[in-house]
């Protein structure tokens, strides 16, 4: 009987961890990947329209809406076919581009 406890204990746990975790960690945020020697660039809770820096190569979305890109810097042009970029996912964009969260 001691063994059935200790299992459910330790199921409990594993399965109450994890999402405790993942709810602490969960950023709303915009991070643009430029290249090997710079920091990333981070966005928190972006507005609006934001100018991507020149050196950018990749943008991930980790908000919880979908966030636009676009090919100026002006937030006029979006970019087909992937201009709507979902939760948790990325794209390589342009350096000369914007995105609109």
């Amino acid at each position: 009987m001691k063994h059935a406890g200790a299992v459910l204990l330790a199921l409990t746990l594993a399965t109450a961890v994890p999402a405790t975790a993942a709810a602490a960690e969960e950023p709303d945020q915009v991070v643009v990947f430029q290249h090997e020697f710079t920091e990333l660039s981070v966005y928190p809770e972006p507005e609006g329209c934001v100018r991507l820096p020149l050196a950018s190569h990749v943008i991930f979305n980790q908000t919880d809406e979908p966030i636009t890109i676009y090919a100026d810097p002006l937030c006029l042009v979006p970019i087909e076919p992937v201009a709507r970029i979902k939760p948790g996912h990325g794209s390589h964009v342009s350096s000369v581009g914007s995105f609109r969260a």
